[in-house]
């Protein structure tokens, strides 16, 4: 039985049903129909009979339109590139013209899909195929050669292991009742991804940074690698005292540039992994009274951080910041 046959003994049921009840709104009910379908079909059985209860066969919508045909689309470009002042109404024109009818609606769609939509595109083709064939180069052509030549690309920040290169940065947790304003320190290795911090209390100061950075030192030559270089922002805690421990340990300090954060953007979103992941849960959860449970709380994130949190980077590649730093280390006998 087909669909339409299923339709039509469907109707034919919910009249008979009507009959035996007595009462259209009760069959209705039974069926899922409502009245006004009752009483439209009802009009359709009076003047056709049970034949007039079938469905209607409604046209269908038209489908997609046939695709512009390749013979069709390579004359389309070669008139516009003979042609590069002529429009989408003058290539449809001048196509009619040869016997070929295309719209220039079609003809517009198809110009755009080569890069060819406009004007500017089409005169800019003709100048760089001048440019390389005859010689012919103005100076307009350059410079828009010389910007649609491709750059070499490159990173800001690139180390190729652990300790070459650390990112370090301070940010601001918040004032706490009891506690006060509390900051963090922190340090991102650039090769591995691997996370250090330290919370303190009061402003960014140059003795808290350098004894942060007796810390990272310690913490990497325990892992078995060399701190060479650090980069920072321009801040004063980044300076005298910090530079003094970097001279004593002969470390490379380099600065980013004014308003450039960008260029330490690994430490920054680090930084705003932390808080995301880690505070703004732990404040929803706990009341902190000392700077020590701060501490301790910060310092049980970076672990699940470097050692069990799964990590998708191109540096990490699948593996945890702590399987790079101490990987080496664990492999010794």
């Amino acid at each position: 039985m087909t669909l339409e046959d299923r339709v039509h003994a469907l109707r034919l049921r919910l009249f008979r049903r009507a009959v035996e009840l007595g009462n259209v709104s009760a069959a209705c009910r039974e069926a899922g129909v409502s009245r006004s379908a009752y009483y439209q079909l009802r009009q359709r059985f009076l003047r056709y009979g049970a034949e007039g209860l079938h469905p209607k066969h409604r046209k269908g919508r038209p489908g997609r339109p046939p695709e512009l045909e390749a013979v069709v689309e390579r004359r389309i470009l070669a008139e516009a590139l003979a042609q590069p002042a002529w429009g989408p109404l003058r290539i449809s024109d001048q196509l009619g013209m040869r016997g070929i009818r295309v719209a220039p609606s079609t003809v517009y769609r198809a110009l755009r899909r080569h890069r060819l939509g406009t004007r500017k595109e089409r005169f800019g083709i003709l100048e760089r195929h001048s440019a390389s064939r005859a010689g012919l180069l103005t100076e307009r052509t350059r410079k828009a050669l010389a910007k649609a030549r491709p750059t070499p690309s490159r990173r800001h920040v690139e180390a190729k292991e652990p300790g070459e290169l650390v990112c370090f940065d301070c940010f601001y947790i918040g004032k706490l009742k009891g506690v006060g304003k509390v900051w963090q320190i922190t340090a991102c290795d650039a090769a591995s991804s691997y996370g250090l911090a330290m919370v303190f209390l009061g402003d960014p100061r140059a003795a808290v940074a350098a004894e942060f950075l007796d810390r990272v030192v310690a913490h990497f030559d325990e892992a078995g690698w060399r701190l060479k270089r650090v980069l920072t922002d321009r801040g004063s805690e980044f300076k005298g005292a910090f530079d003094r421990a970097c001279d004593g340990l002969r470390i490379q300090h380099t600065r980013t540039k004014p308003r450039h954060a960008f260029t330490n953007g690994f430490v920054e979103r680090l930084q705003g992994t932390i808080l995301h992941e880690h505070w703004r849960i732990e404040f929803r959860r706990r009341y902190f009274t000392q700077i020590r449970q701060l501490d301790r709380s910060l310092q049980s994130y970076l672990r699940l951080y470097n050692h069990d949190r799964p990590h998708r980077g191109y540096r990490t590649r699948g593996r945890t910041p702590a399987q790079i730093v101490w990987g080496a280390r664990d492999a010794k006998p």
